[in-house]
Parts: C-alpha cells; sequence; structure tokens
C-alpha cells in the first residue's frame, strides 16, 4: 500500500454515541448518514444493515442531514471530516476510527513506463512488482 485511509465518525457535541462501539450496543438504533458509493457506506451498511444508514448523495448533504437531526451520526473519510467539522461548529469527530483501509495501486508487470510515472507521482519509496 502507498498510503492509509481513516474512516472518521462525525457527532454533535453532546452525543450519546462516544465511541465506535455504541453504534453496536444492545438495542442501538442511531441512524448513522454515509456518502453513497463509498468505503463508509460499504462498511457501514455491511455492518449496521440498510434500515440504519442513510445514503446521500455527497458528503456535504450527509453532514446537513447530521446537523437538521435526520441522522444521528456520519461516517466518512477522515481528512473530509476534519474540514467539516471546522467549518461547522458544533460537532466533533470520534476519537478513533470506524474502520482503517490501506490505498493500492495495481499496474501491469510489463508496463514499466507507467510505474515510472505512478513512483514519481507518490512521493514514498518506489512500488516495487511482487
Amino acid at each position: 500500500s502507498y498510503a492509509n485511509g481513516v474512516q472518521a465518525i462525525i457527532v454533535p457535541e453532546g452525543s450519546a454515541i462516544t465511541s465506535v462501539d455504541d453504534l453496536y450496543a444492545e438495542g442501538a438504533s442511531y441512524k448513522v448518514g454515509v456518502q453513497l458509493g463509498t468505503t463508509g457506506d460499504i462498511y457501514a451498511t455491511g455492518d449496521l444493515g440498510e434500515s440504519r444508514v442513510t445514503p446521500y448523495n455527497n458528503a456535504n448533504n450527509a453532514v446537513l442531514a447530521l446537523i437538521g437531526g435526520d441522522v444521528d451520526c456520519v461516517i466518512i473519510d477522515n481528512e473530509p471530516a476534519k474540514s467539516f467539522v471546522n467549518a461547522n461548529e458544533g460537532l466533533k469527530i470520534l476519537d478513533g476510527s470506524y474502520a482503517d483501509e490501506d490505498y493500492a495501486i495495481a499496474i501491469n508487470k510489463e508496463d514499466t513506463e507507467l510505474l515510472a510515472k505512478v513512483n514519481a507521482l507518490i512521493v514514498i519509496p518506489p512500488l516495487r512488482f511482487r
């Protein structure tokens, strides 16, 4: 992998949701907002079920639903989560992560030119074919 991603949980300050575990607590029925088609959507729907997850066309709409009280939390990538929390008073990111992800790229072993271009763009040790 060349990078790590974190799925974060945004909640209103003072929320009853204080950790990831609260989403799984017996009898928990918290509504979760996600951006449609993202890994946050896939993970949350798989873990919590479609009845508890509301997908939105974009992360902004999910956060607006959180602010409006339509959902209890939003699961999105950590970096956008930070921007939404900084831009909207009364929101916070829970400590920890909902999911951790590794990002990787698949390249045809014979395409050394493409590999060199990708390596030049990613500021990490060069990728190696295995």
